[in-house]
């Protein structure tokens, strides 16, 4: 019969996404004896359930969903899709990404040709329209093998996982509102297992195309690094909450955005109002990350909390 492999979409009211998500799924060359797909839903208020469940009926044999509302955690999700899987490996996708017909098979081969514990897959962003975010958001992209390389993890989105290293490292924590995929990727690399990035594995994910939705995820990252430096005070440092934090970081923004302009083909064919732009966006990026941080240490403090009481 082959490897099973579980593939888990945690989703949270977007039917739209995951109707494509699911739609490049069922098309894939795999043996379908030998995948499913496990809709993990995070207690969705809009129509998501209905679009899970038309597939489901549809598909029977193949895709089934489970709902996870006790706890508002994308990790919460995808423990409970980890718990409900009948797959020696994992992959996890978002609900709004997409995948071509053969992509279970590079998994499949890469994991056997190169023999490692996890496998981070390459992240595509693509762009719908012209919006000037969106085009900073597909430039800024998914650095995954910087991630790998120098970080030791990758994002849930684009990462597959041999069961028995949740069975022996431990599950997502669920606590967390973001960075739980650095968290738990570094748990398992001290654990001793193996990371390897595919950069062959191409996974597409659409661009955040409105400042709205840009400021909203650097805001949650920045309140998930918090987090983590409650949570885990001896692994993560904590940095400063006052509003002159920002300030400290500016060497390191520069940096960090050198790096990432250098040779990138967006950057270096935009025009020179528009590369302003580009710095102006990444700057309030920034700050709204630190933002995050400095709102979520003012929330720990609100109860009483203190590194450790977690």
């Amino acid at each position: 019969m082959g490897i099973i492999i579980s593939i888990i979409v945690p989703v949270y009211n977007d039917s739209r996404g995951l109707k494509d998500t699911l739609k490049s799924l069922v098309n894939q060359n795999f043996p379908p004896e030998n995948f499913e797909i496990i809709v993990a839903d995070n207690g969705s208020t809009d129509n998501t359930l209905d679009v899970a469940k038309a597939f489901t009926q549809k598909y029977s044999k193949l895709i089934r969903f489970i709902v996870e509302d006790k706890a508002q955690s994308s990790y919460a999700a995808r423990n409970k899709g980890i718990k409900n899987a009948k797959g020696s490996i994992v992959a996890f996708i978002d609900a709004d990404m997409s995948v071509d017909e053969d992509w279970l098979t590079g998994i499949s081969d890469s994991l056997e040709k190169h023999q490692v514990d996890c496998l981070a897959c390459n992240v595509e962003i693509f762009t719908k329209g012209k919006s000037i975010f969106g085009l900073y958001n597909k430039m800024t992209g998914f650095p995954v093998e910087d991630y790998v390389r120098n970080l030791h993890f990758a994002p849930t989105c684009c990462l597959v996982v041999r069961k028995i290293v949740f069975e022996n490292a431990g599950l997502f924590d669920s606590r967390l509102i973001s960075s739980g995929d650095r968290e738990f990727g570094n748990r398992v690399y001290k654990s001793g297992y193996k990371i390897y990035y595919e950069p062959n594995i191409v996974m597409k994910h659409p661009s955040r195309s409105s400042f709205k939705q840009l400021f909203s995820k650097s805001f949650r990252i920045g309140r998930g690094t918090q987090q983590l430096s409650s949570y885990h005070p001896k692994r993560y440092k904590i940095m400063p909450r006052d509003i002159a934090g920002p300030f400290q970081y500016l060497l390191s923004m520069i940096r960090n955005f050198l790096r990432i302009i250098k040779g990138n083909e967006i950057w270096n064919k935009s025009s020179f109002r528009t590369r302003i732009e580009f710095i102006l966006i990444h700057l309030a990026v920034q700050l709204a990350h630190h933002a995050g941080y400095i709102y979520e240490g003012k929330e720990e403090r609100k109860k009483g909390m203190t590194p450790g009481d977690f």
